[in-house]
């Protein structure tokens, strides 16, 4: 049976999770790792060459079209803002002020 490529991703639990989704979907899909990302396994236990992600070429636009919903979904999660952690460095810078204060009045 021939497979295709139709997806790279970066990293192994990315590769797990799309398999799984294809699977689910009645996909039977592979991983393998692109150039000598298979190496870079063995010697580090990650690759940053990333995974290419193939299933068979009957089953390519099936595939596909599973993957354009998996990328519009990673773009929203993306584009979620983050909300900004100032107040907790806020409370440690006086904190160590309150501690320098104390330590120059105790001296």
């Amino acid at each position: 049976m021939k497979y295709k490529k139709i997806y790279t991703c970066k990293d192994d639990t990315e590769a797990a999770v799309i398999l799984g989704m294809l699977s689910a979907s009645g996909i039977r899909g592979m991983s393998r790792d692109v150039e000598q990302g298979d190496i870079m396994n063995v010697m580090s236990g990650t690759t940053l060459y990333g995974k290419e992600i193939c299933v068979p070429v009957d089953q390519v636009e099936k595939a596909r079209s599973l993957m354009k919903d998996y990328d519009s979904a990673a773009e929203k999660e993306e584009t979620v803002k983050k909300p900004k952690v100032r107040i907790p460095y806020l409370i440690v810078l006086v904190v160590f002020v309150v501690a320098v204060v104390l330590a120059i009045v105790m001296s």
